[in-house]
């Protein structure tokens, strides 16, 4: 498969030598895992968590990416479940029972959260099949969240675990949302989750401030939290949540823009002061609007989206489509589809890959001898497969948590090197170069790293000499892809 597909060439590798261990082996019980893990690694889309403490709004941001309200928002009790949404034929529910079976529910216009009742049922998740264009690009789950007394709930943490990428929300980020992160990183196996496929999204920005204009405010907060979550977070992303929902949802009528026309017709002094909170807005008995209208456009924008609208209606957006896209802008939305492209589709393959090494690190200790020839055989060739430069990121992704924690130092230059190595979706980017460079180019760069990190590893540190030694080797396999097509010897030296 091309594009963004997960199942390109380093996920063929492993799933070839998966299918050849589980061939080998004797025990049932090792058999069906692999063959579990078999099956996951050739899924036909990547798998995006979105999660986060409880009332971030994910199950609006997961609207909003879905195009769709599906996912279950406010207090209904499907917000308690994990719900995962996936492209089908057929717009359907699946509810999982803890004891392995299930049954089907029809999907109803209004979602999930209007239909299905769980009361005295052992459930451990949902499946949303529906032929949602969205879901052709990625798998979505959505997780309930974590308070004060429960934290993050044992099936939150397994779905996140099971991800192949997470976008973390933050409505107001601190020190719980850290703990957060970090036992979802525990849970997913340590530093398997990290920059390269963890963004952070500061949701419900219209509450950082008292400002009209909360922007100002959110990206200075979302640029300190990107820099001091830079080990985990790939980036802080600020959004507008409940803006971006209506703005890619299909709920914002005619009827709707005709009432944000009428409110701006109105006094803008007066209508400003209403606006400063829900009960003056909702108690404004001289309002040109019905109390139904006000209430409407408070379930679909906010206080601050419909501030953002009369703005939008002063530069001219007067229809709907005008005005849907400038609240998408307005939203911050953009930014998070773009990172979930660049960062996760694009980079598919090595974030499949690296969860399908994650999973085997459990199954080296096997009772029978064959069993176990077997495991060790395969042990032997992940640690060739390791080599390849998108699974050395993960090596990296630890080079950036030490960096954080104090434990090596580098100047700035080589912070950001090191960053792009272990982040960037290609060779190029690994680099610092467009994603367009040509092999010349990128080798060069590749070359021009080395002698440096070679010094770096001279240091008496052991920690740097670590880290930056697998920065060098990346660089120099890299250099040798770079060079390859162009070297007579190419065919000779490819590794098997």
């Amino acid at each position: 498969m091309s594009g963004g597909s997960p199942v390109g060439p380093v996920t063929t590798r492993l799933v070839a030598l998966v299918a050849t261990t589980r061939d080998r082996l004797r025990t049932p019980e090792l058999r069906a895992r692999l063959d579990a893990l078999v099956a996951r690694l050739s899924e036909p889309r990547i798998r995006v968590a979105v999660g986060g403490r409880m009332n971030a709004g994910k199950s609006t941001l997961a609207n909003a990416l879905l195009q769709e309200r599906l996912a279950a928002t406010g207090a209904t009790e499907t917000t308690r479940l994990v719900t995962w949404f996936r492209h089908g034929h057929q717009a359907r529910i699946r509810v999982h029972h803890r004891d392995g079976t299930d049954r089907l529910l029809p999907l109803p216009a209004g979602g999930i959260g209007a239909t299905v009742r769980t009361d005295g049922e052992e459930i451990s998740h949902l499946t949303v099949e529906t032929p949602n264009d969205a879901l052709t690009r990625y798998t979505l789950i959505d997780t309930p969240g974590m308070d004060s007394l429960s934290k993050l709930d044992p099936d939150s943490l397994a779905a996140l675990g099971d991800a192949d990428a997470v976008v973390y929300l933050m409505p107001h980020p601190g020190e719980r949302d850290v703990e957060a992160i970090d036992a979802v990183r525990g849970w997913a196996g340590g530093l398997r989750l990290g920059a390269a496929n963890m963004l952070g999204v500061l949701s419900r920005i219209d509450t950082l401030s008292g400002e009209d204009d909360p922007w100002p405010t959110a990206r200075r907060v979302a640029d300190r939290y990107a820099q001091e979550l830079r080990a985990v977070l790939s980036d802080v992303v600020p959004v507008a949540g409940l803006l971006a929902e209506t703005a890619r949802g299909p709920d914002f009528s005619e009827t709707d823009a005709r009432a944000l026309r009428t409110l701006a017709a109105a006094d803008r002094a007066g209508v400003l002061r209403k606006l400063r909170t829900v009960q003056r807005f909702r108690g404004w008995a001289e309002c040109p609007l019905a109390e139904d209208e006000r209430e409407r456009l408070l379930d679909l924008l906010g206080l601050h989206g419909i501030r953002v609208g009369l703005e939008l209606l002063d530069e001219g957006r007067r229809s709907t489509p005008a005005l849907l896209e400038g609240f998408a802008l307005r939203s911050g939305v953009e930014a998070v589809l773009e990172r979930i492209e660049t960062v996760f589709v694009a980079g598919a393959d090595r974030l499949r890959a690296s969860a399908g090494i994650a999973a085997l690190e459990h199954l080296w200790d096997a009772p029978d001898e064959v069993d176990r020839r077997a495991l060790l055989t395969l042990q032997s060739e992940l640690d060739r497969l390791r080599l390849e430069p998108a699974l050395r990121q993960v090596d990296l992704a630890a080079a950036l948590v030490d960096l954080q924690a104090g434990r090596m130092r580098l100047g700035d230059e080589d912070v950001a090197r090191l960053r792009d190595l272990a982040t960037g979706a290609d060779d190029a980017r690994r680099l610092g170069l467009d994603a367009d460079a040509d092999p010349g180019a990128v080798a060069a760069a590749a070359a021009a790293q080395i002698p440096g990190w070679r010094r770096l590893e001279a240091r008496p540190s052991r920690v740097l000499q670590r880290h930056v030694r697998v920065a060098r080797e990346l660089c120099e396999h890299i250099l040798f892809n770079a060079s390859a097509p162009t070297s007579p010897s190419w065919q000779a030296r490819t590794p098997s």
